[in-house]
C-alpha cells in the first residue's frame, strides 16, 4: 500500500501560513486557499454575537508588543505570531519582575520554543494580557524594573464556517470536521482540515454513496455551536453522526475516542475499520482521549454521536515548533485510508426483509457458500468455512429478528464487507429487499 498516495502535506502546506483565530485577518486570507481545493459555501456570523454564554470576539491585532529593561530592548513579542497572548488587551506600564512574571508564559519542557495561549478565547471574565516568550529567555530576566508596551486593536469581523456538501442517495448526513483557529499551528489542526478534505474528495470519485457528506471546517466551539444552531429542525434530523479530525499528523498510532454513548453505529464502523485496518489499536470513552468539539455536536438538542480520529499527544503542541515539516506525510495518507474504511464499513451496514417463503435452495442462485470442513471430532463450526456455512443457514431466521450487517458480522465473527457483498447477492436474486425505514 503507498502511504504517500494522497499528498495531504502539499494541502497543509497552503492552509498553514495565517494567524488564524476565531475572528480576523488570518482567516479570511486563508479563504482562497480552502476554495481553491473545495467549493465551500461559506456562511458567516458576526462579532459581538453571543450564544449560551459564548461569544463571538472581535478581529484581534498586535501592533507592538516590546519589554525594555533600563531603556534596552529586552523582547519583541510581535515578531512572533504566538508571542501575544490571543485577545491580550493593551498595556503600557512599568512593573518589578515579580509584576511581569504574572503576565509571562514559557514552556519549561520545550525551553527555545514560543507558547500558544488561547485562554482568552473561551474564558471572557478572566481577560488578561499575556506575553509568551521561550523559557530560555524567561530564566535570563534579572531583577529590576521592566517597561512593558503592548498595543493590541480590536474591530468588528465575522466568524466564517466552511461547509461543503456532497449529496448521497440519501439526505442522511455524516459531518466530517476539523477546526482552524490556531496561529500557525500545522498539527493542531490544519492535519485535520486538510485530511478532510482529502477524504471528501476521494468520496467524490466513488460511484453509488448511500449517505451525504458535509467537510465542516470551522474555529472550534464557537464555529459548530453557532452553525448547529442556524440549522432547520428538518436539516438536524438528517445528521446522524461526525467525525472528529484532530492532530493526525505525526507517527503515533490513530486512536480512536467512542461517542458520548459509545453504542452509536458510527462506533461500530470505525471499530470494524480500526480493528480491520490495525489489529491492535487504542480506543476510548467519550472525552478520555481528546477534548476538542465534540461537547458541541452531542450536546442536546442535537445529539450527534460524535467520534474523533487523533495521533493526539505530540511534543509540539500549541508551540511555534508545530509546523509542517515536523508532520509525516505516511501518518497523514493513512488517516485518510483509515477515515474512508470507517465510512466504506457504515455504508455497508443495511437492514433487509425476506420476499421467499420457507426454505430456499440457494445453490439454485448461485448462493451457496460454504462447506466447512469435517473431523473425526465432527464439524468445526467455529473455522471461518464453519461460520460461514453457519449464516447462510441461519440467515433467514436472522433477518427475522431485524439484524442488520453489523449485527451478522458480529455474531458470526466475519468481515463487514463480506457480509453485506453476500447479503447483496441475495438482493440480486430477488430473495431480499433492503429495508430502508429501519435504523
Amino acid at each position: 500500500m503507498n502511504n504517500n498516495k494522497h499528498n495531504v502535506t502539499s494541502i497543509v502546506k497552503k492552509l498553514f501560513p495565517f494567524a488564524y483565530s476565531i475572528t480576523g485577518k488570518g482567516n479570511d486570507s486563508a479563504l482562497e486557499q480552502y476554495l481553491s481545493e473545495l467549493d465551500f459555501t461559506i456562511h458567516e456570523y458576526q462579532s459581538g454575537q453571543s450564544l449560551n454564554g459564548w461569544h463571538i470576539p472581535h478581529a484581534w491585532r498586535v501592533t507592538d508588543a516590546r519589554i525594555f529593561k533600563d531603556g534596552q530592548l529586552v523582547y519583541d513579542a510581535a515578531l512572533s505570531p504566538l508571542g501575544v497572548g490571543t485577545l491580550s488587551p493593551s498595556f503600557s506600564g512599568e512593573l518589578t519582575l515579580a509584576e511581569l512574571q504574572q503576565h509571562l508564559v514559557s514552556d519549561p519542557q520545550k525551553p527555545e520554543a514560543i507558547p500558544y495561549h488561547w485562554q482568552n478565547l473561551y474564558r471572557p471574565l478572566e481577560l488578561d494580557w499575556v506575553i509568551c516568550l521561550p523559557d530560555s529567555l524567561r530564566k535570563t530576566l534579572k531583577e529590576g524594573r521592566y517597561r512593558v508596551e503592548l498595543a493590541t486593536q480590536s474591530t468588528p469581523s465575522t466568524m466564517k464556517v466552511l461547509d461543503f456538501h456532497l449529496a448521497g442517495e440519501t439526505e442522511d448526513t455524516i459531518i466530517i470536521n476539523g477546526h482552524n483557529c490556531h496561529p500557525y499551528q500545522a498539527n493542531d489542526d490544519i492535519s485535520g482540515c486538510a485530511v478532510a478534505i482529502r477524504v471528501i474528495q476521494a468520496l467524490q470519485k466513488k460511484g453509488s454513496r448511500k449517505y451525504s457528506y458535509r467537510v465542516i471546517i470551522a474555529p472550534e466551539l464557537q464555529g459548530p455551536m453557532f452553525w448547529l444552531n442556524q440549522l432547520t429542525d428538518i436539516e438536524r434530523q438528517h445528521i446522524k453522526g461526525c467525525i472528529l479530525l484532530k492532530s493526525v499528523g505525526n507517527k503515533a498510532s490513530l486512536r480512536l475516542q467512542n461517542s458520548y454513548t459509545g453504542t452509536a453505529e458510527l462506533d461500530q464502523a470505525a471499530a470494524f475499520a480500526m480493528q480491520e485496518r490495525y489489529g491492535e489499536f487504542e480506543q476510548g470513552g467519550f472525552r478520555t482521549i481528546y477534548g476538542n468539539d465534540e461537547t458541541v455536536f452531542e450536546a442536546p438538542p442535537f445529539n450527534i454521536p460524535t467520534i474523533s480520529l487523533t495521533r493526539w499527544p505530540f511534543p509540539e503542541y500549541h508551540t511555534d515548533l508545530d509546523t509542517p515539516d515536523k508532520l509525516d506525510e505516511s501518518a497523514l495518507s493513512d488517516t485518510v485510508d483509515a477515515t474512508l474504511e470507517v465510512l466504506e464499513q457504515l455504508e455497508c451496514n443495511r437492514h433487509y426483509q425476506r420476499n421467499f417463503k420457507g426454505l430456499v435452495c440457494l445453490s439454485a442462485y448461485g448462493l451457496y457458500k460454504s462447506i466447512p470442513p469435517v473431523t473425526d471430532s465432527g464439524v468445526d463450526y467455529n473455522s471461518l468455512h464453519g461460520r460461514w456455512n453457519k449464516l447462510m443457514n441461519c440467515l433467514p431466521r436472522e433477518l427475522e429478528n431485524n439484524m442488520s450487517v453489523f449485527d451478522l458480522a458480529t455474531k458470526f465473527q466475519l468481515p463487514v464487507k463480506e457480509v453485506f457483498e453476500y447479503l447483496t447477492l441475495w438482493q440480486e436474486a430477488g430473495l431480499l429487499t433492503e429495508n430502508k425505514t429501519k435504523k
